[in-house]
């Protein structure tokens, strides 16, 4: 139960809220939490729609991401938009009611990373649901968090949560390409049709690529890229490995030269992977 202080939108005692906890490999549960009125900087955020990232899944199936180790339990879950519940005593521009998407990692801000405004590979970041700093930042598969306003960006009434949820990854897709100086007319190759892979190949038709092809081991998820208009043909990876790293660089180059056979692309000139 909230008591509000003059200002309405203050919370000044904390409140119970719900959150999925993963406590080991498959070991996810649902546990009471307290979470305390948002800071003067931050928003409360009631979480209403949140992507589930490759990340989250192996975090759940191995308690781990590669050699990043889970070592407290986690709350998953990043790629978020909810509506803004509570707002900070010094925080402007914001009303509860407003429709948010959330930016997840928070930079130092203070490094020279961070001070060429390439914050995103700030080696202090603390991102929700990542096991990498210490303690962890709980990820938003919570009923309500408490958010730095800088890092919430308001979405327009017409813009549903699903698609404010969707704005983490295709900031990914935006970001690299960006960084591939992809060309007008460009044949495009993509690796892997989940989620961002899917958004990369889009992003590369909305921004004129003259073909683009995509690649994965699933046929399904491909079927459904080429149906719904992300890439104009597809290949499907074949499921084998090589012994060692001869078989293996042999393998990758029969897969380029079959791709290469699609749809007659010949050579590509962008590859997202």
């Amino acid at each position: 139960m909230y008591t509000w202080t003059n200002r309405d939108t203050q919370a000044i005692m904390t409140t119970q809220i719900q959150s999925s906890v993963l406590h080991g490999v498959k070991d996810l549960r649902i546990e009471s939490r307290q979470l305390d009125a948002p800071a003067a900087d931050e928003l409360q955020v009631r979480v209403a729609s949140t992507g589930l990232c490759g990340s989250d899944l192996h975090y759940y199936s191995h308690f781990r991401n590669g050699d990043i180790l889970v070592r407290e339990p986690l709350s998953l879950g990043h790629e978020s938009a909810g509506v803004v519940s509570a707002v900070g005593s010094s925080v402007s521009g914001f009303k509860p009611g407003d429709k948010v998407a959330l930016e997840v990692g928070l930079p130092c801000e203070k490094c020279q990373r961070c001070q060429q405004g390439r914050y995103n590979i700030c080696k202090e970041m603390k991102f929700r649901s990542s096991g990498k700093s210490f303690p962890h930042f709980q990820g938003t598969l919570q009923e309500r968090i408490n958010h730095p306003a800088k890092w919430c960006y308001k979405l327009p009434e017409d813009v549903s949560l699903d698609i404010g949820a969707l704005l983490e990854p295709l900031g990914v897709a935006l970001h690299a390409f960006r960084r591939s100086q992809m060309p007008k007319g460009a044949t495009v190759l993509v690796f892997g049709a989940g989620a961002v892979g899917l958004l990369c190949a889009a992003v590369a038709r909305l921004q004129g690529a003259g073909k683009v092809v995509i690649a994965d081991i699933d046929a399904g998820r491909l079927d459904f890229a080429v149906q719904n208009s992300f890439a104009h043909a597809s290949y499907t990876v074949p499921m084998k490995r090589g012994n060692d790293m001869d078989e293996n660089l042999a393998m990758a180059k029969e897969t380029a030269a079959a791709i290469g056979q699609v749809d007659n692309v010949g050579e590509v000139d962008t590859v997202f992977e």
